[in-house]
C-alpha cells in the first residue's frame, strides 16, 4: 500500500465520503465528530488517538463500532457493479489516468459519490459505480457512472489497486493511522461509530 504521507491528499478525499456516510439516527444529545490521527494505545473497549496537532483523545469502542481496513488487490479484480474511488490526472488528450484506485465493499456504496477537483493541478477524484471494464493499450479503461455523469478511467498495470474491507477491531494496532467518525455525547465522551485504518 502506498506510504501514508505520499497518499495524504488522496486519503483525505476518499475519507470525505467515508465520514459523511449517513448512519442510524443518533440521540439528540449526540453529535458526530470527525477525527484523524494515529492510535497511541488501545484495548478491547477504547483507544487513545493522537491527532495531527499532538492532542490525545480517548474514544470508546463497542459492538456497534465498524472497522474497515485496506488490502492489496489487483486490476483484474475490478468488475462491473463495483463501487470505486480513484484519483486521476487529466492529460492534454482529455483522458483521465488513474494514480490509485480503491474498491469499496457494498456496505460503503455511495460514499462521496461524484467527481471533484483535488489540490494537485489537473487531478480529479471520482467516486462511482463501475459500468464496464474494457481492455486498452495502456491497461484497462474502467467506465464508471455517478449521479451527475460518467467518466472513463485509464488504469495501467502499475496503478496501485486496493480493496477496502470490513474487518474487526483486532486489526487495529498501536501506530495505525485512522480516520474515525465518532458520536460525541453531551458530557464530552466519544464513541467510535466507524473507523477506517489507512496503514
Amino acid at each position: 500500500m502506498p506510504p501514508f504521507g505520499r497518499m495524504k491528499s488522496l486519503l483525505t478525499a476518499l475519507v470525505i465520503g467515508f465520514v459523511f456516510l449517513p448512519g442510524l439516527p443518533a440521540p439528540a444529545q449526540q453529535a458526530d465528530v470527525r477525527m484523524q490521527g494515529k492510535i497511541e494505545t488501545l484495548d478491547s473497549k477504547s483507544l487513545v488517538l493522537r491527532g495531527k496537532d499532538g492532542a490525545a483523545s480517548s474514544v470508546s469502542l463497542d459492538s456497534e463500532t465498524t472497522v474497515f481496513t485496506n488490502q492489496p488487490s489487483s486490476l483484474s479484480a475490478i468488475k462491473p457493479g463495483d463501487y470505486v474511488a480513484s484519483a486521476a490526472i487529466k492529460g492534454a488528450d482529455g483522458k483521465l489516468r488513474s494514480k490509485e484506485l480503491r474498491i469499496f465493499p457494498e456496505a460503503l456504496r455511495g460514499i462521496g459519490e461524484g467527481q471533484r477537483p483535488m489540490d494537485a493541478p489537473d487531478t480529479l477524484m471520482t467516486n462511482a459505480s463501475v459500468s464496464e471494464v474494457v481492455a486498452a493499450p495502456e491497461g484497462e479503461v474502467v467506465k464508471v457512472k455517478y449521479k451527475d455523469g460518467t467518466a472513463d478511467l485509464v488504469v495501467s498495470p502499475q496503478v496501485p489497486v486496493t480493496a477496502v474491507v470490513a474487518s474487526e477491531a483486532s486489526a487495529l494496532k498501536s501506530g495505525t493511522r485512522v480516520f474515525i467518525l465518532a458520536a460525541k455525547s453531551a458530557d464530552g465522551t466519544l464513541k467510535a461509530k466507524r473507523i477506517l485504518a489507512t496503514n
